[in-house]
């Protein structure tokens, strides 16, 4: 799946690549993974879609180098999300 993630860290925000979407989380490929563990808001944009998801996620997994098999990035997990952005990712779901 397409779409775009910001990720608010205390460091600033930084973009990364939606690779996949779930009820439980997100893969994104991003060149800099923070640590497994680590904790931030991210904001889940696609193409096409006036909908955006906000969650307070933790990363669960990291890529931390580029492979035949999968981009450098990281699994997040979502720890938090309002009742409104789950509607919205449910929505989003729907139509993927």
């Amino acid at each position: 799946m397409d779409g775009d993630v910001k990720i608010f860290t205390n460091g600033g925000t930084y973009l990364g690549g939606l690779r996949d979407i779930s009820e439980g989380g997100i893969s994104v490929a991003t060149k800099t993974p923070y640590e497994v563990g680590y904790e931030m808001f991210v904001s889940i944009e696609l193409p096409g879609s006036l909908e955006t998801v906000t969650a307070l996620a933790e990363v669960v997994w990291v890529h931390p180098l580029e492979a035949t098999f999968h981009p450098t990035g990281m699994g997040l997990k979502f720890l938090s999300l309002r009742d409104e952005d789950y509607y919205k990712l449910e929505k989003i779901l729907e139509l993927a």
